[in-house]
């Protein structure tokens, strides 16, 4: 993962265990780490993990205008990913949660076009028998992504990243490596803009 040596990663709503294995596997292959999570005392056990290489923010991105300040201070500073958590930390939330991701990937366009950058949205499959709401929300996270896409213009690609719970399905920590190749890999040119990939790994 020697692509990710230097490179600013933000990862929002990062106070879960799929925030631990990324914020740690990034940090750990030389990317520079930004967890954000409403809970401060969350952030600093991140921190903890890769001292000098995660950093943190106390902030609800949850709240719209929360996002706004964020993108307002942050400005055109480089962003080469985002990775929104939000659909995993705040699952019982997931009508805001649309919203919240849009707020704060619109927020922070500046520095992810400075670097050329991308999104990675971690959804999760709805378990059998979840509710019509769930399942409804859940669908409409797997294409905001397309969605979000087509709104910037085609300046920044949004990928999705959907995990199954599964018999026999792998920990969190397979969750790095489909993460790292849709935020890193493959080429930044052509005509790919959204794409969605779905992994067996826990979601909390």
């Amino acid at each position: 993962m020697s692509q990710l040596a230097g490179k600013t990663v933000l990862i929002a709503a990062a106070g879960c265990a799929p925030g631990v294995v990324l914020a740690q596997g990034l940090a750990q292959a030389g990317a520079q780490v930004i967890v954000i999570d409403r809970e401060d005392r969350r952030c600093q056990a991140l921190a903890r993990l890769v001292p000098g290489r995660i950093e943190t923010l106390a902030l609800d991105v949850m709240r719209p205008a929360v996002c706004a300040r964020l993108g307002d201070l942050w400005g055109d500073t480089p962003i080469d990913a985002l990775i929104h958590l939000q659909p995993l930390r705040m699952a019982g939330r997931l009508g805001a949660v649309t919203m919240a991701v849009s707020a704060l990937t619109r927020a922070l366009r500046p520095g992810l076009a400075a670097a050329r950058g991308r999104v990675l949205i971690v959804n999760a499959v709805p378990c059998a028998g979840a509710g019509a709401a769930e399942r409804a929300c859940r669908l409409g996270l797997d294409h905001l992504g397309s969605y979000l896409a087509e709104d910037m213009g085609g300046a920044v690609q949004v990928h999705t990243l959907r995990l199954m719970r599964a018999a026999g399905g792998g920990k969190a920590a397979v969750l790095l490596e489909p993460a790292v190749f849709l935020g890193f890999g493959a080429a930044q040119d052509g005509g790919l803009r959204s794409s969605s990939v779905t992994v067996c790994a826990a979601c909390d």
